[in-house]
């Protein structure tokens, strides 16, 4: 994969993985939103300086957008992604992710996500609803709707489709 190519499909995956919109991301960096995502598309070639700027908006090390391998990056409160196919900004986006167990954050955002337990349990708080979800068993539900995805008792994997 070409060195721009993966800082944009990373670009969008921290975004993602942060619940950010375009516009909170933009506000966050100093940009437009147009900007981020014609960055994000390829419809506009990224400079070091933008790089350096998205990185800091997204917490995350300049080496985690730029590096070859996928570098861990602490700053996501211990949950690894790794994108399952191609990254489309207009289409489904599939991630393999490891959850720690940690007290839930409630959060929204655009879109309709999937998740299917592949280890372990998950606990999935969606609005009022407050269910665990064991090794084998699936859920989806709106973005909009305030939601949290923690392990129980021990870190999980999980299968995360998201539609924006």
């Amino acid at each position: 994969m070409a060195i721009e190519e993966r800082v944009r499909a990373r670009l969008r995956q921290a975004r993602f993985e942060r619940g950010l919109s375009l516009a909170q991301l933009a506000d966050r960096a100093g940009m437009t939103a147009s900007t981020i995502s014609r960055l994000e598309t390829g419809a506009r070639r990224l400079t070091l300086t933008q790089v350096e700027r998205l990185a800091a908006a997204l917490e995350v090390s300049t080496d985690a957008l730029l590096a070859e391998e996928r570098v861990p990056d602490p700053a996501q409160d211990g949950r690894t992604w790794w994108p399952v196919g191609p990254e489309r900004a207009d289409g489904p986006r599939v991630y393999r992710i490891v959850l720690p167990v940690e007290a839930p954050r409630l959060h929204q955002h655009e879109g309709h996500q999937w998740l299917y337990v592949l280890d372990g349990a998950v606990r999935l708080l969606v609005g009022a609803s407050d269910r665990v979800l064991a090794t084998g068993e699936a859920a989806s539900f709106s973005t909009w709707e305030p939601h949290a995805v923690t392990a129980v008792g021990r870190p999980a994997e999980a299968l995360v489709i998201f539609r924006p």
